[in-house]
């Protein structure tokens, strides 16, 4: 990967975000575990009703919450059956979600574009989340401790970010690096998605081999490419033109 500033003639691929409004396959899967609970209960002569709101509610804990820990309202949403995406603002020091804190089950929060949310996942320390809507997974409580805007680090995530998946690990690296991150585990070939938090508003090559050599493709400042298998090496010089996608 290198700075654009020592390629200043770098074409820019279009920007591939991917965030599809179908049913997510988390809640296939709840919508399946609803149905045998229910079942079940109606076997026991149980009846069970849900507020519209949380019409999709959590039926199994834990379910996805989100604490708010970054001083400002952040944007919040989860996915009804036959309405769409239900959104709400969450305040600073408020949470939301969760089968033990009020039953609602958060699916997504939006980090703004050209920055990253400074997230801790199950109290695991810090980890960083992409801009966008970003996906929480069924066992998940994501205290959001604020963002990072344009502070310079290249972010690779090992994993595709979209409604039905997200990522588990994360490498940052500053200024040039020929693998990648050698630093954090080499994702050179290997991510799923990837960020360009340029502080000067620099375009960034990700090239196909070590030491900026091969095809490369061109990601411009404050961008994200959330979905990898959408986005190619498509310019420089090697036998015949490269279409070989970032993620191997």
């Amino acid at each position: 990967m290198i700075y654009t500033p020592r390629n200043k003639g770098a074409r820019r691929v279009a920007m591939a975000i991917h965030n599809h409004e179908g049913i997510p396959m988390k809640r296939v899967r709840k919508l399946f575990a609803t149905f045998i609970t229910a079942l079940l209960l109606a076997g026991l002569g149980v009846v069970f009703t849900s507020s519209p709101a949380l019409a999709n509610g959590c039926t199994i804990p834990p379910c996805g919450e989100v604490i708010n820990h970054s001083g400002q309202t952040i944007q919040i949403r989860w996915y009804v059956d036959g309405q769409g995406w239900h959104q709400e603002s969450l305040a600073n020091g408020q949470a939301r979600g969760g089968y033990y804190h009020d039953g609602a089950d958060v699916d997504q929060f939006y980090v703004p574009l050209g920055c990253v949310g400074k997230v801790s996942v199950n109290d695991n320390g810090v980890t960083y989340f992409p801009g966008n809507w970003d996906k929480l997974g069924d066992f998940q409580t994501v205290t959001v401790n604020g963002f990072s805007c344009g502070d310079g680090y290249v972010y690779a995530w090992n994993n595709i970010w979209n409604d039905d998946n997200y990522a588990t690990a994360v490498c940052r690296w500053y200024n040039d690096d020929s693998t990648w991150g050698d630093d954090c585990g080499n994702f050179r070939n290997k991510a799923g998605a990837v960020q360009n938090n340029s502080a000067h508003g620099n375009s960034i090559n990700f090239y196909f081999h070590t030491n900026y050599t091969g095809a490369w493709g061109c990601l411009g400042a404050g961008s994200v490419w959330r979905d990898l298998r959408y986005n190619y090496f498509s310019w420089g010089a090697r036998p015949g033109w490269v279409r070989q996608g970032l993620e191997k």
